[in-house]
């Protein structure tokens, strides 16, 4: 099997797994993301955001459902819901329709300070969407090989991976490729934002470990 470590899906673990909806995208609230909407390190829980534009208003709006942690979690998502989605609540499909925004569910965890396991990402204000779904058993390689892809991947202002570095090999090549062609076709961001509130390119660094188990 495939283990992701402490970089992608330790750090980033939703805090209640079971309580999950396997077909609904999870974004996975960050460290910055608790500075940026202000929520406190000791509050965690879950809920399910749908934005809409309100056109008397002309203005995006949020809905908080499905809350565990309380209020404080319900403001929180629809917060950062709103500062890096709100943007895409305005839009136009090619007929002038406004285009609808899948609902998504934010998840928030209790920052680990104490006798966490040495984490390698730098999120560069990046929100990741499913982590969790990235990478899966059928896609390790035919090999034999074990070891961690250090990465960095440039990512659009849409939240999509444009391009994979590799900073630290696995020590095989063909992990390395893999690493970067399972990135570059499953990884999927909740936007970083420029000092205006606008989504910006940005980079995020981690390391993906792959184990026969």
């Amino acid at each position: 099997m495939i283990r992701t470590g402490a970089a992608i899906a330790g750090a980033l673990a939703l805090a209640s797994p079971a309580a999950a909806q396997p077909s609904m995208p999870v974004a996975r609230a960050t460290d910055a993301d608790r500075l940026l909407v202000g929520l406190a390190d000791e509050a965690a829980g879950e809920a399910i955001v749908t934005l809409r534009h309100d056109e008397a208003s002309n203005a995006p709006t949020c809905k908080a459902g499905s809350v565990r942690g309380g209020p404080a979690i319900a403001d929180a998502s629809c917060a950062l819901a709103l500062k890096k989605l709100g943007w895409a609540a305005a839009g136009v499909d090619r007929n002038g329709k406004r285009q609808a925004l899948p609902r998504l569910r934010i998840a928030w965890t209790k920052p680990d300070k104490a006798g966490a396991e040495p984490d390698a990402t730098d999120d560069d204000g990046l929100t990741p969407i499913s982590p969790e779904r990235w990478v899966l058993p059928a896609d390790y390689p035919g090999t034999r090989a074990q070891g961690a892809s250090e990465f960095i991947l440039d990512v659009a202002p849409s939240g999509r991976p444009t391009a994979c570095h590799i900073t630290k090999s696995a020590g095989s090549d063909i992990l390395d490729r893999k690493t970067c062609e399972v990135l570059m076709r499953s990884g999927l961001f909740l936007p970083a934002l420029d000092a205006q509130g606008k989504p910006r390119p940005a980079q995020f660094r981690s390391r993906l470990s792959w184990a026969i188990e």
